[in-house]
């Protein structure tokens, strides 16, 4: 059997016999090689390969056979997650935990990208080279262009620019792709409002879009007059396109004694100075004077100036003219309830034309105020007509400015916009008809508009496309619009619908694109696909108006955006999620619904288990609002999804009452609800708790009653008879801060509840009296964030974890420590769940993407990590030592294979 260099075999058959060769070899060149094949046990293999490859670049072999052995468990192969398990790795000692089963991940999902250190925003896709690309914005202020075949970045990230005042770099709103005279670009919305152009195939800065101000005559030469970024003016030669004067920080323009004037500012400091220009010339007009105070007369306000050498002068802020004051007639200072906090003015040959206010924008004065047309200021706009076309004007990297032709909307060129710069041709431009609106409208302006077809981050987007087997003339291009009440309203040119709207969103389309269905290459149907504040992302057939398959599952969090595009023959979609994650889908596949049927679409945010008929059951709630039921066994869905949950689940545990299986769940504020698990069906009315919000649960027997103990934000605990819905005793008062963490145990046979809490501290709690056992257990320097209770050496005891980033152990008998542990994991809130690994407490925490073993009772680490595609959210114990982890909208049931 040969190899390549890289250490990738030459041939699919190679890689499906030996398990061992497929997980040492380097991941993309081992992917590529399984992607090529057309065999369905090959295919097969690389789907579940693929759907971890940005965790394989990061690991050794060792991890990396945990993960592709769990993967293979998620796509429901048992047997291969096995051959993946026994695959022996020179240097590695056998797995410790393996994967019985997982719930699967979404079969669509071609690979994740990921790199951003913060939530992605905005994507657009386009072709460079003829290899599909995605240009990805972050809030972490970064842009990264990706090579959608390899995953890889083309380039290296760039970050947005920084703010003057704050130095802090502006986050990126949103992207847009174009052809633009032929070379694929990238347009980039910054938070403050600039708008970047950089050429997707270098990488490198193209230009900035600048605001076109207005074209004029000056010195004989015609120009105009552009805002770009840190409110620069530039004067620029319509003929050459060549820059011919810079004024930064500009705030106002102005006609004085027949020249053009502009009114500038230096920095945005409280004490800046406001000075004023020469258009034409570029040499500064005037002086700079301070004002000392203000004072009313005959109705006008006067501002005062002292000068060195110089008597006192008096200056009318309506006209600016001096103003005489007689000896004795000074003037009273200003009644005004909210005279203008006046700084300075400035003077250009005697006459006042300029004021400067403290923290707010200089003014010009008298006959100088800045012009407006039709009740548009002139400060900027984003768009102009030239040659009658719509235009967009760009600063250059190169120094020359550009217009770009941007009135044929329906002209795209393998999805991309099509933009064509225009020769002015002595033709002055005017002000678009598209941008009569005022420049401080809280809006990203018509340049976006037509750009990406998107206001304020998602909204409509139309291209040229086909509906059904009818190809669609260029007059008669559909255009989906996103209504209120969360549904897609597909349109005609004339705005008028066509077809039936696409219904199943639960709240506002954020984002949307459509694509042409390819399927090896052959055209099909038209696809839409949309996301939504619902946090699904749904795949549309347009001319049917029915949506494809069930929702694309994957990211963890808010879908901000999505784009089209066509890579290998096939239609994918790329999304922008708030995990700081991109993820590529199949749109061909859209049909597909998974293995086991129904999944979460969300995050689990609780889990418990129980036994249900005879079996071993997990529950997990969702943040979409659903309780699920698995058999801890097959993996297999065990009863109905409860469905109708208020809000997301805060807390959840599991008791019987009255022989039946409930679940007692805790939502976003201080009521319980009891819910039958196999009838899903509530047992009374939810309870109404003091507790402001019920931030834990567990459950336990007292005096023969099923009982829950909930502890909450207002320092308590109480004890709820689960039968009744009644509260028994008082509540449980000690704690001096909130009430985060509980757990249950028998300790000398009385039942007892172990509390943590903010304060720090650890409590004891005798559930017969309601009264607190011995005093509190201290040693965390921080808050307590989880308790759990076990079993060493026959006596009971209590894990805690803290946000100091301790795990400790406390004998509840003698009420001391006696063992701990100190994970390696920077996440001070991480999950922690106790089982027992022959006759001993084994400690399990999760942190990031990993799950870390520690034995409590030596403090050192009892097993191997194991590693996880996605952070681990929650862990759960369940019978014979096993373990249930939640990550993300999925979970998995580990067992130890080796003795510790």
């Amino acid at each position: 059997m040969s190899e390549t260099s890289e250490g990738a075999p030459h041939d699919v058959s190679a890689v499906l016999s030996n398990a061992g060769l497929l997980v040492a070899a380097e991941p993309g060149r081992a992917l590529e090689l399984l992607e090529r094949a057309r065999d369905p046990e090959a295919r097969f293999v690389a789907a579940v390969y693929r759907s971890s490859v940005d965790v394989h670049r990061t690991l050794g072999t060792g991890l990396r056979r945990q993960v592709l052995a769990l993967d293979a468990a998620r796509f429901g192969d048992r047997e291969l997650a096995a051959w993946f398990a026994a695959a022996e790795l020179p240097g590695e000692a056998p797995a410790a935990w393996t994967a019985d089963w997982a719930s699967g991940p979404d079969r669509r999902l071609l690979r994740t990208l990921v790199g951003h250190d913060g939530p992605v925003t905005a994507v657009a896709t386009a072709l460079v080279g003829g290899r599909p690309v995605a240009v990805s914005g972050s809030r972490d202020a970064t842009v990264r262009i990706w090579d959608l075949a390899t995953g890889v970045p083309l380039h290296d990230p760039v970050t947005g620019p920084a703010d003057p005042v704050s130095s802090m770099t502006a986050e990126v709103r949103a992207v847009a792709t174009a052809l633009a005279d032929r070379k694929p670009v990238a347009f980039t919305l910054y938070a403050d409002e600039r708008v970047l152009v950089r050429d997707l195939a270098t990488g490198r800065a193209a230009g900035e879009c600048v605001r076109f101000v207005e074209s004029t005559e000056l010195d004989g030469r015609c120009v105009v007059l552009t805002r770009g970024g840190e409110r620069t003016l530039r004067v620029w030669d319509l003929l050459t396109g060549r820059q011919v004067g810079s004024f930064p920080w500009a705030t106002g323009l102005a006609t004085l004694d027949g020249r053009r004037v502009v009114l500038t500012v230096d920095g945005l400091d409280a004490d800046r100075t406001v000075r004023v220009w020469d258009l034409g010339s570029g040499s500064e007009l005037g002086e700079f004077l301070e004002v000392v105070r203000t004072a009313a007369l005959d109705g006008h306000l006067v501002a005062f100036t002292a000068e060195v050498d110089r008597a006192p002068r008096a200056w009318d802020l309506t006209t600016g003219r001096p103003v005489d004051i007689a000896p004795g007639g000074d003037p009273a200072r200003s009644e005004d309830e909210d005279p203008p906090a006046v700084s300075t003015v400035t003077v250009v040959q005697g006459r006042a034309v300029a004021v400067g206010l403290d923290h707010e924008e200089p003014e010009l004065i008298g006959d100088l105020a800045p012009v407006r047309r039709n009740g548009v200021s002139v400060r900027g706009q984003e768009t102009a007509v030239l040659a009658g076309c719509t235009v967009a004007l760009t600063a250059g990297a190169d120094g020359t400015l550009r217009f770009w032709d941007l009135t044929t909307e329906h002209h795209r060129t393998e999805g991309m916009r099509v933009l064509h710069s225009i020769a002015p041709e002595g033709r002055p431009p005017v002000p678009a008809a598209a941008s009569a609106r005022s420049v401080d409208a809280e809006e990203e302006g018509p340049l976006w508009r037509l750009l990406s077809g998107r206001e304020n981050g998602g909204s409509s987007r139309g291209s040229t496309v086909q509906v059904g087997s009818r190809a669609v003339r260029e007059e008669d291009a559909v255009v989906l619009t996103a209504e209120k009440d969360g549904t897609v309203v597909v349109r005609a040119a004339n705005g008028l619908p066509v077809g039936r709207p696409l219904t199943g969103h639960t709240d506002r389309v954020w984002s949307m694109d459509m694509t042409e269905e390819q399927t090896e290459g052959e055209p099909g149907a038209t696809l839409a696909v949309t996301t939504a504040l619902d946090q699904t992302v749904r795949v549309w057939d347009v001319a049917a108006g029915r949506q494809q398959g069930s929702p694309l599952t994957g990211h963890t969090g808010q879908v901000w955006d999505v784009s089209t595009t066509t890579a290998d023959g096939r239609s994918v979609a790329v999304t922008a999620g708030a995990d700081h994650t991109l993820r590529v889908w199949d749109l061909a596949d859209a049909r597909e619904t998974g293995l086991r049927g129904a999944e979460h679409t969300g995050s689990v945010l609780a889990i418990a288990t129980a036994v249900l008929d005879g079996r071993s059951v997990a529950v997990t709630a969702g943040a979409d609002r659903t309780l699920r039921t698995w058999d801890l066994t097959t993996g297999q869905q065990a009863a109905a999804p409860v469905t109708d949950l208020e809000g997301e689940t805060a807390a959840m545990t599991t008791a019987v009452v009255d022989g039946r299986v409930v679940v007692v769940t805790a939502g976003p504020g201080a009521t319980l609800r009891v819910v039958d698990l196999a009838g899903g069906r509530d047992v009374h009315e939810p309870l109404l708790t003091h507790h402001g919000r019920v931030l834990a649960i567990a459950t336990a027997t007292l005096d023969g009653h099923p009982v829950a103990v909930t502890a909450g934000s207002d320092r308590t605990a109480a004890i709820w008879n689960l039968a009744t819905g009644r509260q028994i005793g008082e509540p449980l008062t000690g704690h001096t801060s909130r009430v985060t963490a509980v757990a249950t145990t028998v300790l000398e046979g009385r039942p007892v509840a172990v509390t943590g809490s903010w304060d720090k501290t650890v409590r004891l709690w005798d559930l017969g009296t309601g009264r607190q056992i011995g005093d509190p257990l201290t040693g965390h320097t921080d808050w307590v964030t989880s308790v759990a209770t076990t079993v060493v050496d026959g006596r009971p005891a209590a894990i805690s974890k803290s946000r100091d980033k301790t795990v400790r152990l406390w004998d509840l008998a003698t009420m001391r420590q006696t063992g701990g542990a100190q994970p390696s994991g920077t996440d001070p809130h991480g999950t922690v769940a106790v089982t027992v690994r022959d006759g001993r407490p084994v400690v399990a925490v999760g942190h990031g993407q990993t799950v870390e073993f520690w034995d409590p009772t030596t403090g050192r680490e009892a097993d191997e990590q194991y590693v996880l595609p996605l952070p681990v959210d929650l862990l759960s114990t369940a019978p014979c030592g096993r373990l249930v982890v939640a990550f993300g909208p999925e979970i998995a049931v580990l067992r130890p294979t080796a003795p510790s």
